[in-house]
């Protein structure tokens, strides 16, 4: 077995984590009068990316890149069983966090693939799924855009919309907030995962790996809720 271990290093050093670029400040451009139609969309693609019960104890920020191969070994072998036991019971709220990396050539227009089938078609978790398990299919191609465009119909993302997304460059602000405040926080390898302020874990870790992670955070959670 291959050892786990993270998709990249960035030379960044070390810092305290700033505000998360959760679905809580996307919701912020909801309150805004008179919202237009592109507001709409990335207020959706925003908070699209978060996965679980709004009020749900624990907030795990997933800081990840669509190409890079233990990211996929994440997805595909240990996030279904943390949905099954924390995220689907509403004791775990998890938010995907895009860092596509500049050594992928296709990560970024994977990110905004992800993000126009949540914004247009609330199927960013259906999208960043069928990613990861393709990754192999796309991660070589000169131009993605049209598989891209395939898995988002067979998502059942509308087409034509999601093609206007794209084109458009709509949801590159999400993006690129999310990277910014990456490199604010100074993640040296993806996936890199955080709870509150704190660094809990970096690479493909499995199920058993999680376990006590997500469990102390819960317990942890539940203490300071007592009076």
């Amino acid at each position: 077995m291959r050892a786990k271990t993270a998709c990249a290093m960035l030379v960044l050093g070390t810092a305290l984590l700033g505000a998360h670029p959760g679905p809580a400040r996307a919701q912020t451009a909801q309150a805004l009068a008179g919202e237009d139609a592109y507001g709409t969309l990335l207020r959706r693609a925003g908070m699209s990316r978060a996965r679980g019960a709004a009020g749900a104890p624990v907030t795990v920020y997933e800081v990840a890149d669509f190409q890079c191969p233990f990211c996929a070994e994440f997805a595909n072998e240990t996030f279904e069983r943390i949905d099954s036991a924390y995220i689907r019971p509403g004791t775990v709220q998890w938010v995907f966090v895009n860092l596509p990396l500049t050594m992928h050539m296709n990560a970024f227009q994977a990110a905004e693939a992800a993000l126009c089938a949540g914004g247009v078609g609330d199927k960013f978790w259906k999208m960043h799924q069928r990613l990861y398990r393709s990754q192999a299919e796309w991660t070589g191609a000169a131009d993605p855009h049209a598989l891209f465009l395939r898995y988002a119909r067979e998502a059942g993302v509308p087409g034509p919309a999601y093609s206007a997304c794209v084109r458009s460059e709509r949801v590159w602000p999400v993006i690129l907030r999310d990277a910014t405040y990456a490199a604010a926080a100074h993640i040296e390898g993806t996936p890199t995962y955080i709870i509150g302020t704190e660094v809990v874990a970096v690479g493909a870790k499995t199920f058993e790996e999680w376990k006590p992670i997500l469990d102390k955070a819960v317990q942890d959670a539940a203490t300071k809720k007592k009076p």
